[in-house]
């Protein structure tokens, strides 16, 4: 394991590595984007450095309107009175619920809004084993997992779209906030499915396979084992002239609310840990706004880490690896079948 990716190469960073503002000169004026999970912690940070550069039209795309609402009036609020008043929307988007993501990306489509990024940064880290109600799968795995990949799928063909009729401009980006714990997911499950012959989704949906610290791990190499097959079915056409896609890390960072759900003598221990490991929020988000603004067409493909590519989590390198990777891959388009035309869909990534 390269010494990124291990724990001595995670505290050296959170301590000494400090990921670096945008700078000055940048300008999104006239620029429109997308921000996931963005009413709170590190989606509303991002957010708004994102409007502190000038960004003309944002979309809060939160779970609850009420709370994306008072996000926005806080937003708004924030910026300098000299500021131009950009455009801020809250729309609706349950990444618990499949019609709620299908919904939202059918509402992009029909409007006329040409989007310059989407920042996926939803997600869940949950330490009790919890199923979401309308899919019947844990909710770390459909939210960080299954939901994210179909709302990627769903965005890349009209993020694509929009590429090809804007040739004289930037490429859109679709940036998903990753983790580097997926280099330390143990994900036992996998090897539960190959000597038992069972489907991966089954066996991560079994209670008996529930492990609380390494769930949140393993949801998030999941993520990253589907990110790499998808970028590796890219037509050559559309790797060069289509949306870029990327994974970013933000770091451990205290103030978000990502680590909620820990409770009791567990969560007062994470708790302080947050607070003498994590980065504030704020420092975090700046890896979001680079990954999705500045990083441009060298981080196609790539896994960003502080502001830079960094190493994957190496998962797929080995043969089992490899074999796991796509069988990841096949057990995606699988679920998703059931939610979309999903031949129709890959034909056109």
């Amino acid at each position: 394991m390269p010494f990124y990716n291990t724990y001595p190469g995670f505290l050296y960073r959170q301590f000494l590595v400090c990921p670096s503002k945008a700078p000055s000169t940048t300008s999104l004026q006239g620029k429109a984007g997308i921000v996931t999970g963005s009413n709170t912690g590190l989606g509303y940070q991002a957010s708004a450095q994102l409007l502190g550069l000038g960004l003309s039209h944002l979309i809060l795309a939160v779970r609850s309107i009420s709370k994306g609402e008072a996000a926005r009036k806080s937003l708004l609020a924030s910026l300098p009175a000299s500021a131009k008043v950009p455009v801020v929307e809250v729309w609706e988007l349950d990444l618990g619920n499949y019609a709620s993501i299908t919904a939202f990306v059918e509402r992009l489509k029909n409007s006329s809004i040409q989007v310059d990024f989407a920042l996926l940064n939803a997600g869940v880290a949950n330490f009790n084993f919890t199923i979401n109600q309308p899919t019947f799968h844990e909710s770390s795995i459909q939210i960080n997992w299954l939901s994210t990949a179909l709302l990627t799928l769903l965005l890349l063909p009209v993020l694509d779209q929009q590429a090809t009729g804007s040739l004289n401009l930037p490429r859109p980006v679709i940036s998903i906030v990753g983790s580097e714990t997926a280099a330390w997911a143990k994900f036992s499950e996998a090897q539960v499915s190959t000597k038992e012959g069972t489907p991966l989704i089954k066996v991560l949906d079994d209670k008996s396979h529930f492990d609380m610290g390494d769930r949140y791990y393993t949801s998030k190499l999941l993520y990253q084992l589907f990110f790499l097959e998808l970028f590796g079915h890219r037509s050559n056409a559309k790797r060069s002239t289509g949306a870029i896609l990327n994974l970013v890390n933000p770091g451990f960072c205290y103030g978000s609310e990502l680590h909620r759900t820990a409770e009791g003598a567990f969560g007062k221990v994470l708790g302080g840990m947050k607070r003498v490991i994590g980065r504030s929020v704020s420092m975090g988000a700046r890896t979001l706004v680079h990954s999705s603004v500045l990083a441009g067409e060298p981080s196609n493909g790539k896994y960003l880490s502080d502001n830079r590519p960094a190493s994957f989590a190496g998962y797929g390198d080995s043969g089992p690896g490899r074999v796991t990777q796509v069988q990841v891959w096949k057990e995606t388009l699988s679920e998703l079948g059931l939610v979309v035309d999903i031949d129709k869909l890959l034909a056109q990534i």
